[in-house]
């Protein structure tokens, strides 16, 4: 399905708002203001995911949470390498850490992240959304996204791609988020917003 330019600003200011909300719960958490820039918003076939974002063989630190409610599917967060290493020394302070630490710390933002973006919709939609524990995964790019789509039975090719950048002391980190969501759920969302 082709969406409108409408419908796509539409889905940014709802997305806007739950990035807003996201990053003052992180600027909460480590006790540093953190800026965010207005998100990119796109929505891409599974086919067409690894021509404009990332190759499928790109390793990357992934954090997965199921999205339970009346908005059901996927909430996927993904970093580069980099990001993964400059988010944990931003986090701790220190880019001195065992593997652990590092996999905690993106754990734990990814959940404040999710929760936080999930919760702000929620509120907006007057939708019950919910997310399950996180899951962290270091693999290629490609293969956790074929084995989401097969976890999920997922037929939809429809994938809500928000690319965030977080701004602190002059250093930017680069976070993506991939919302897949069970068929339908896009229209649904629009069809509330009136669009």
């Amino acid at each position: 399905m082709n969406y409108s330019a409408l419908q796509i600003d539409g889905l940014k200011e709802i997305i806007n708002i739950g990035g807003g909300n996201a990053a003052t719960s992180i600027a909460k958490l480590v006790d540093k203001k953190i800026e965010m820039q207005v998100p990119e918003v796109e929505i891409l076939s599974y086919k067409t995911i690894y021509e404009q974002m990332l190759a499928e063989t790109e390793e990357v630190t992934a954090v997965l949470s199921t999205v339970l409610g009346d908005l059901p599917g996927v909430f996927l967060f993904i970093l580069t390498k980099r990001s993964a290493s400059k988010m944990t020394e931003f986090l701790i302070g220190s880019d001195e850490y065992k593997k652990e630490v590092q996999e905690s710390a993106i754990t734990e933002l990814a959940n404040i992240l999710t929760n936080s973006f999930l919760g702000a919709i929620g509120k907006l939609l007057k939708k019950e959304v919910i997310s399950t524990s996180p899951h962290l995964y270091f693999d290629y790019f490609g293969a956790i996204i074929s084995s989401i789509y097969m976890e999920m039975n997922q037929f939809d090719e429809q994938i809500l791609i928000i690319r965030n950048e977080f701004r602190y002391d002059q250093e930017s980190l680069e976070a993506s988020l991939f919302f897949i969501p069970e068929p339908g759920v896009i229209e649904k969302i629009l069809k509330i917003i009136g669009i």
